[in-house]
């Protein structure tokens, strides 16, 4: 009996994500994240833009489709990109979101950055996804870091605290 109960403790801590994986370090754009163990990371980058993907499921390319995971997108220079600010150009990006059915565009600040915040659903045959669009917008160098995280719906329970801690695990250069 003991040595059931052992197996089965096993087993669900096993089926727990955490975000204790390792740090991954994002180097092009001097910062890092925790990477849940048995998650991947993926990079891809030119002319100012770097891409980072963390996914449940190995992606060989920002195309690849997965079913839980995070993409990381960093535009450099955005004033010349865009002739606007990053904090204009990510409220601009996120309002798209309300005409998706998305719920209320929350803005805060951290440190330097302006930060938007804005979560719908996508209704797809495999079942409805969860999308967290979060916008980091530093101003003063001129960078956007905007993340999008997706998962099912019906994984919210396991998934919501985990993306939070990979969000809140999220280091960034203020110089970059």
């Amino acid at each position: 009996m003991l040595l059931l109960l052992i197996a089965c403790t096993a087993m669900l801590q096993a089926a727990d994500p955490t975000p204790a994986g390792s740090t991954a370090e994002l180097k092009a754009i001097k910062g890092s994240v925790q990477l849940p163990s048995g998650w991947f990371l993926h990079e891809e980058g030119e002319d100012g833009l770097s891409v980072y993907q963390i996914t449940r499921e190995k992606v060989e390319s920002e195309n690849d489709p997965f079913t839980a995971g995070l993409i990381i997108s960093v535009t450099t220079k955005v004033p010349d990109r865009n002739s606007m600010k990053p904090s204009e150009y990510a409220a601009e990006l996120l309002s798209s979101t309300q005409d998706e059915g998305g719920g209320e565009l929350k803005k805060t600040t951290e440190g330097d950055y302006i930060v938007y915040r804005a979560e719908y659903k996508i209704e797809a045959d495999s079942g409805n996804v969860e999308v967290i669009n979060l916008a980091k917008a530093n101003d003063k160098t001129g960078t956007l870091y905007f993340l999008t995280w997706q998962a099912p719906m019906a994984e919210e329970a396991k998934m919501g605290p985990l993306r939070e801690e990979i969000f809140k695990s999220l280091k960034l250069d203020p110089t970059y």
